[in-house]
């Protein structure tokens, strides 16, 4: 039986349809960061030349701050939702062209990444549209955590020492279950707020951003763990 709600004096259908809009709208999120890449790595040059790098990576975190006010504001929700994955494409852009330029096997570096991205992932939603646990005990620590990767993250760039192989490896592991168990707990929160009632475009942005940030973790791990530098 499908969930009404009202947004702005409009009524939102929300029933069991919502879940394959989610995963329509994280496959449409992930499609468009692939076209962020091929434009930052077609524009590289110039969006660095230019300094746009910055406003770029400002305007994306205006619009993840903000999502709360968006979310339910249609089509302005369409549109920045379609916006962030392409500036996060291109703004991810100059990290994985570092990686392919600076270790021989940066390339392949990249490509498991990929597949260890998709595995890992898989394997996160696999238990948790099987396990009778509830997840949801595991959001406080889960923030924590997140919030001790970003007070790591800063003082590794003022502090060499945080820079070394042995925290890097310690650090990225982290991450890696860090993002494979928020995949886990999102995708679980989904089941439960298809059947409740809950924004697709919210829950979509969700599971995005942690795969998203699995995938980054993973290329850091490897690159700590077999990186080959020229």
């Amino acid at each position: 039986m499908a969930t009404h709600f009202e947004a702005h004096g409009r009524a939102i259908v929300l029933g069991r349809s919502t879940e394959s809009q989610v995963y329509a709208l994280f496959a449409l999120a992930m499609a468009l960061t692939c076209v962020g890449v091929f434009v930052g790595m077609q524009f590289a040059g110039a969006i660095f030349a230019s300094g746009m790098h910055i406003p770029l990576v400002i305007l994306e975190l205006i619009v993840i701050f903000t999502a709360g006010f968006w979310m339910e504001r249609s089509p302005l929700n369409i549109f920045l939702f379609a916006l962030f994955p392409v500036l996060s494409g291109i703004t991810v852009t100059p990290y994985l062209m570092a990686v392919i330029a600076a270790y021989a096997n940066g390339g392949m570096i990249l490509l498991n990444a990929l597949i260890s991205t998709a595995a890992m992932a898989g394997a996160a939603a696999l238990f948790a549209r099987t396990t009778s646990m509830d997840l949801s005990v595991f959001s406080r620590a889960l923030l924590m955590g997140l919030i001790g990767l970003i007070v790591v993250g800063i003082l590794q760039l003022f502090i060499p020492s945080l820079r070394g192989t042995s925290v890097e490896l310690l650090v990225s592991g982290f991450a890696v279950v860090l993002f494979a168990v928020f995949t886990a707990v999102d995708v679980q929160r989904l089941q439960q707020m298809s059947r409740l009632g809950g924004n697709p475009f919210m829950l979509a942005l969700r599971l995005y951003l942690d795969i998203f940030n699995l995938f980054l973790s993973i290329v850091r791990f490897m690159v700590a763990i077999s990186g080959n530098r020229r």
